[in-house]
């Protein structure tokens, strides 16, 4: 990696891609800009015509070899010659059912293994993906539907309720949503299950290998939050994806054959793109996990002799203070971990390390969904206890600029951290203001993140965040989405929400600071009202934790921007004071 006559950060290889046999060449370039061959097999669910040539992966027997596995029933598995059958009849089944060119199907639902082969099977009948928080109440789910343009619906039967609100409040035809009865649940009276799909023969997914169309084809609309609305369509091309596992995955394959267990949500991009893209082209195999669930999962880490631990702060917290995780050697199987989503202290990453056999690496990444995931990384079998991100995947530029858009690229020099490669985003679905912000008139995205390039190790360090958002356990919540929700009760006139950290947790948590009604009527307002009122209308994830602070006024600029610095400033001496979240 190096700074080169644009003055920005290059790290750049060859890729090269044959049909059939797969011919994968590595080679530094000096260039500027990234290479991906016109060659490459650049449609996504083309990639199954390739699964069983697994030349990188050791020891990996071909076509019968399990890719997905239900820890809780192994008897459930996927096999990479069951996947292609199955995605087959499920292409012709969501093609019967309706499903066009373009079109966008939303899953509701936890993690599975039939989820996975939906989404791959949405994707090869030439339609679009998206995945929704199986907490969304039906106001969030109307925006996400809204935002995504969602078309059809499938949802787990357990989690309907709020769906079957949505889909009637955006005017979706009810018959355009179906069961995921996975586990053999009840169907509902009157619905239609997922099973139907399977009634209607195999047909071939769409395939093409043009690199323009891929970079012009929508594959997925995954989801981030910003801090000055709603959360965001992504939009994710079949060229995103299918860079984001070349690049992360296949440039420095394992010298070992991989397994982990995935119990982070597949909806989420921290889970999406490895779950259900890279396992099927790399023979990974990934034993699903319905939801994170503390014992089960050290129980299977140890059962299934997993190798791979990826993880969110939370989940590492979770497992280093749970007594359970030192009383077996839950986690010496594991060769790797790397921990992403949040940044994670590195005090706690070096406690964590005592769970590990010695010597196993344990590495940060850092990344988003505009970035198609992992942006920075570290090699296999580096390690680090620095808290850094490690280096940019390859074929990725950065650049750091300071408050008024100009370059100030530069080793151990503080900016914004902008990036462009084959792994970014083309942009904001239908939100023009969004995607002015966010990019500039090169291709840059501007990542709202304040990070710096270390000149003697050139590893990445984050150091603070120009946007606003909040990460509560890997989930990015928008101020002001809460904000918004808040300012429609009737007793409150203003607010503000910040993110807070207490001492000994590793995630943030929503503060809200309100000022309410003037009068006796507005002083009858407490805040657990306040906290009632929002949990009612959001995720969970989303609850004012953090607490709630009525004041007479909202610090404010002379432009009425909320001085949120402020707000920090003044949570950080309620802390000090002894303040503690409100579970």
């Amino acid at each position: 990696m190096w700074i080169n006559d644009r003055g920005c950060w290059t790290v750049s290889y060859h890729i090269m891609y044959s049909l059939g046999n797969r011919v994968t060449k590595h080679s530094p370039t000096r260039g500027y800009s990234m290479v991906l061959r016109a060659a490459m097999t650049v449609r996504l669910a083309s990639w199954l015509g390739l699964v069983s040539t697994m030349q990188c992966i050791p020891g990996a027997v071909v076509g019968v070899a399990l890719i997905y596995v239900d820890v809780n029933n192994p008897s459930r598995s996927i096999s990479c010659a069951q996947a292609r059958k199955i995605v087959r009849q499920l292409v012709a089944g969501l093609r019967a059912w309706g499903v066009k060119a373009g079109d966008c199907v939303a899953i509701h639902s936890f993690n599975d293994i039939y989820y996975c082969m939906l989404v791959l099977a949405i994707v090869g009948a030439g339609g679009i993906y998206t995945g929704t928080n199986p907490s969304y109440t039906t106001r969030e789910l109307v925006h996400h539907f809204k935002a995504a343009d969602a078309k059809f619906v499938v949802s787990e039967p357990e989690i309907v309720t709020s769906i079957l609100a949505a889909v009637k409040e955006r005017g979706i035809p009810e018959g355009n949503l179906l069961i995921f009865d996975v586990l053999g649940q009840e169907v509902p009276a009157g619905r239609r299950s997922w099973t139907d799909l399977f009634s209607h023969g195999e047909e071939d997914w769409v395939a093409f290998h043009d690199l323009q169309r891929a970079k012009e084809t929508t594959a997925a609309r995954l989801f981030s939050s910003g801090t000055t609305g709603l959360p965001k369509a992504v939009t994710l091309t079949h060229h995103n994806l299918i860079a984001q596992h070349e690049l992360v995955f296949e440039t420095h394959p394992r010298p070992y054959q991989v397994s982990r267990i995935t119990a982070m949500p597949v909806f989420h991009v921290a889970a999406a793109v490895f779950a259900h893209v890279g396992a099927i082209k790399a023979g990974h195999t990934t034993y699903m996990m319905r939801r994170f669930d503390l014992e089960p999962y050290l129980v299977c880490n140890e059962k299934y002799q997993a190798t791979d631990l990826t993880i969110v702060p939370p989940m590492a917290i979770a497992i280093l203070t749970s007594p359970l995780a030192r009383t077996r050697p839950f986690l010496h199987s594991i060769k790797n971990v790397i921990c992403g989503a949040a940044p994670l202290d590195k005090e706690v990453q070096t406690r964590f390390r005592t769970l590990l056999q010695d010597g196993t690496p344990f590495t940060q990444v850092w990344g988003m969904t505009e970035t198609s995931s992992i942006a920075t990384m570290f090699t296999y079998p580096e390690d680090d206890d620095t808290g850094s991100v490690g280096r940019l995947i390859p074929n990725l530029e950065a650049k750091l600029i300071d408050e008024n858009g100009d370059n100030i690229s530069a080793f151990d020099v503080r900016g914004e951290l902008c990036v462009r490669g084959p792994t970014i985003t083309p942009g904001y679905f239908r939100n023009d203001s969004a995607n002015a912000e966010s990019f500039d008139a090169e291709g840059w995205f501007k990542t709202g993140d304040i990070a710096y390039c270390e000149g003697r190790t050139r590893k990445w360090y984050i150091v603070d965040r120009r946007k606003e958002l909040i990460k509560v356990r890997g989930f990015q919540v928008a101020p002001a989405e809460l904000e918004a929700v808040l300012l429609g009760h009737p007793l409150i006139v203003d607010a503000a929400v910040i993110g807070v950290v207490f001492p000994g947790t590793d995630t943030e948590y929503p503060r809200a600071y309100v000022v309410r009604q003037p009068g006796r009527e507005g002083e009858i307002l407490t805040e657990e009202d306040v906290r009632k009122y929002l949990g009612e209308r959001l995720a969970r994830y989303k609850a004012l934790v953090g607490g709630v602070k009525f004041v007479d006024a909202i610090a404010k600029s002379a432009s009425g921007k909320i001085l949120k610095r402020v707000l920090r400033e003044n949570s950080k001496k309620d802390i000090e004071a002894g303040l503690r979240p409100k579970l």
